[in-house]
């Protein structure tokens, strides 16, 4: 999945909730359970901030 289509989905989740997509995430950030499908634009979201997965020492997500 690439980012155009990441957007897309968090785009339509957040209408859903009537949120938007900044918040979307942050609610995935403090342990907001979703489906995998929006998980996985999440990750790609994530990854086109500029983040990744450390995974290490209780950290998640980190600056690269």
């Amino acid at each position: 999945m690439r980012i155009k289509g990441a957007m897309t989905i968090l785009n339509k989740r957040a209408e859903f909730f009537g949120t938007t997509v900044e918040e979307l995430v942050q609610w995935i950030d403090n342990g907001f359970d979703e489906n995998h499908t929006t998980l996985v634009a999440y990750e790609v979201y994530k990854m086109d901030q500029g983040y990744r997965w450390s995974g290490e020492n209780f950290e998640t997500w980190v600056v690269k």
